[in-house]
């Protein structure tokens, strides 16, 4: 039986240990792409903002809001049933934690940007994403909770506002643990400043169901300013 080699013209056996040369190199690498990209998600920025004839944008300290350069920043989307409500997309990676701006750009070019301090988003799959309102900064509110759960179960909180979720389990806060901190489950969000929060926890099970917990909708309300921290007992 004639080989390859024998079956190639001589002419053509360049090209052809180039072309393997190059099926070898894709398959190295295509791989490694595709881990890299699972693990961005989706990170909807959402700003109440009026606007006169201004487009909105929102950029940050990271490439894909455009590393704080106000050509390269994202714009957001509004309609007509949503104004004064702006939103966008943007995918960012898993666990990073994010400071970002919004700015309004005329139609003439002028930028202004908002004169409160960089806001902070930490990126999760879970998270709801982000509710702002232009020019104000949010109160960064820690929610401490002591719950057991057994293997699997992961605990969440929701409330009244879109920021947690709007009282659904699918869109609610994520709360993390540790081997050193167990049953100590906590979890930071920005909230609006000098605002009624209602709210409650969830534990999640393996398969997707949930268990409330008992008693009425928990209340606080967040400080004007700064901080705010929240230690609860599961109920």
């Amino acid at each position: 039986m004639l080989s390859i080699r024998q079956r190639v013209p001589a002419a053509l056996r360049p090209l052809l240990a180039l072309a393997v040369l190059l099926a070898g190199l894709l398959a190295g690498t295509a791989p490694q792409a595709r881990a890299a990209t699972a693990q961005d998600t989706s990170i909807t920025f959402r700003v109440q903002a009026t606007t006169g004839g201004e487009t909105l944008l929102v950029t940050g300290n990271v490439p894909q809001l455009g590393s704080w350069d106000p050509a390269k920043a994202v714009p957001l989307g509004t309609t007509a049933s949503s104004y004064p409500n702006w939103s966008a997309a943007v995918r960012l990676p898993v666990g990073a934690t994010v400071q970002y701006k919004y700015l309004k750009r005329s139609p003439t070019g002028t930028v202004t940007w908002e004169s409160t301090p960089n806001r902070t988003l930490t990126v999760s799959p879970d998270a709801p994403g982000n509710y702002d309102s232009w020019n104000v900064s949010p109160v960064s509110a820690t929610f401490r909770v002591t719950a057991t759960t057994s293997w699997g179960q992961n605990l969440y909180i929701t409330g009244n506002l879109p920021a947690l979720g709007s009282w659904d389990p699918a869109r609610a806060v994520p709360l993390t643990t540790g081997s050193a901190t167990y049953p100590l489950w906590a979890g930071a969000h920005q909230l609006p400043p000098n605002t009624t929060v209602q709210y409650k926890y969830f534990r999640k099970n393996p398969d997707g169901t949930v268990t409330w917990e008992n008693g009425d909708n928990r209340t606080v309300v967040t400080p004007p300013t700064g901080t705010l921290t929240v230690n609860d007992t599961w109920r």
